[in-house]
């Protein structure tokens, strides 16, 4: 079978890591849990926090798109059934995310493990509890935010996969919209309700996952006159623009008091995007994200989303604060020198422990994350 492999698709990963990264990177130099906020001109990046968020929105959708296109080729069928299915997923995402786990504790344990006044803090207090929650992949539910505060959403991911099978079918037997109606109202319904430690389990992302898996689904079996008639480029255009303009807008605890809002128009608005950029292979959508370094980064951009937080403590703390310069200073030599150095690492990570199960999961296909 030929390869799957869309180089627009990675590069929209590396910008939704990227500013996941620039945003972490804003949250290292300026703790909002302590009310500090940046001067001019840096004050506008007080909007990060949620954009950064958002920016797993853009994952999530993007995972759903890429686990459903195999099956665009079997008529929507998931051949072999769920196990096969879930014992693909688990070698794939658990050896790095089980290496990142390892790594994020050793150094807890050994340079990152005090108390700094940092955003790391919640990260490094570290109870048995966390260790459970995070093997078991429950720490979106149990003990989110310890060893590491980037993991919660692969929990979320994870958790997801078990439905994969259900909403595949479904697809097929109610069609997307119906699909995607039900699996938002079921995630919301958590979301939205008062019962402890599962309404910020985010499971509203699942509505955003099969939205993901819905657009795979009309680009490659839905109607090509369809597809190509509907305004797309629009309803991305207006979707994505309303969440940055309601971001702006709002103060940012406003904005993260809206997440799941803002996490629904951005998912249709990604959803949109992948569709818009798969109407046209040669469009300036497609183009701009298959820019080679986009591709190149977001090809191991799991592995820079596993151990970039830790990272990030590990420059700031040792490379960046004991020269006593401003928290402005700090967040340019973050961007602009920590980048390039956690880019390395991430792709030394990736070599050493995503790239091995990459084929062996995907039976060849590497587009699956």
């Amino acid at each position: 079978m030929e390869r799957l492999r869309l180089d627009h698709v990675d590069g929209m990963r590396a910008v939704a890591a990227l500013v996941v990264f620039l945003n972490h990177a804003y949250f290292q130099t300026w703790c909002y849990f302590y009310d500090r906020f940046p001067p001019a001109p840096f004050a506008f990046l007080s909007h990060w926090l949620a954009i950064g968020h958002l920016a797993v929105s853009v994952f999530i959708v993007i995972s759903g798109f890429c686990l459903y296109l195999p099956l665009t080729r079997s008529e929507g069928v998931l051949r072999g059934g769920a196990m096969p299915f879930l014992r693909r997923r688990a070698r794939r995402i658990l050896p790095p995310y089980f290496a990142a786990l390892a790594l994020s504790l050793v150094l807890i344990a050994t340079i990152i493990g005090e108390q700094t006044g940092s955003p790391w803090d919640a990260s490094a207090r570290v109870r048995g509890i966390d260790i459970a929650s995070h093997v078991l992949l429950l720490q979106n539910v149990f003990g989110t935010g310890r060893i590491n505060y980037a993991f919660w959403s692969i929990a979320l991911e994870w958790q997801i996969y078990f439905l994969f099978p259900l909403i595949a079918v479904l697809l097929v037997r109610i069609g997307p919209l119906a699909t995607v109606l039900a699996s938002l109202a079921l995630g919301y319904s958590f979301t939205l309700s008062s019962v402890p430690r599962l309404d910020h389990a985010n499971f509203h992302y699942l509505g955003l996952f099969a939205l993901g898996m819905a657009a795979a689904r009309i680009c490659y079996m839905g109607s090509p006159e369809a597809v190509r008639r509907f305004p797309w480029p629009a309803v991305t255009a207006a979707h994505l623009l309303t969440a940055t303009a309601l971001v702006f807008y709002w103060d940012w605890r406003t904005a993260i008091a809206h997440w799941p809002m803002l996490d629904l128009i951005v998912g249709f608005g990604t959803a949109a995007l992948l569709i818009t950029a798969a109407r046209s292979p040669a469009g300036l959508v497609t183009r701009a994200f298959s820019f080679p370094p986009l591709v190149s980064v977001g090809r191991f951009s799991y592995s820079l989303y596993l151990i970039h937080a830790p990272l990030l403590q590990v420059l700031w703390l040792y490379a960046l604060k004991p020269l006593g310069i401003g928290d402005a200073a700090i967040y340019v030599a973050l961007v602009l020198g920590g980048l390039p150095l956690i880019l390395a690492a991430s792709y030394a990570f990736f070599r050493a422990f995503e790239e091995p199960f990459m084929g062996r999961a995907s039976g060849g296909r590497k587009q699956d994350r």
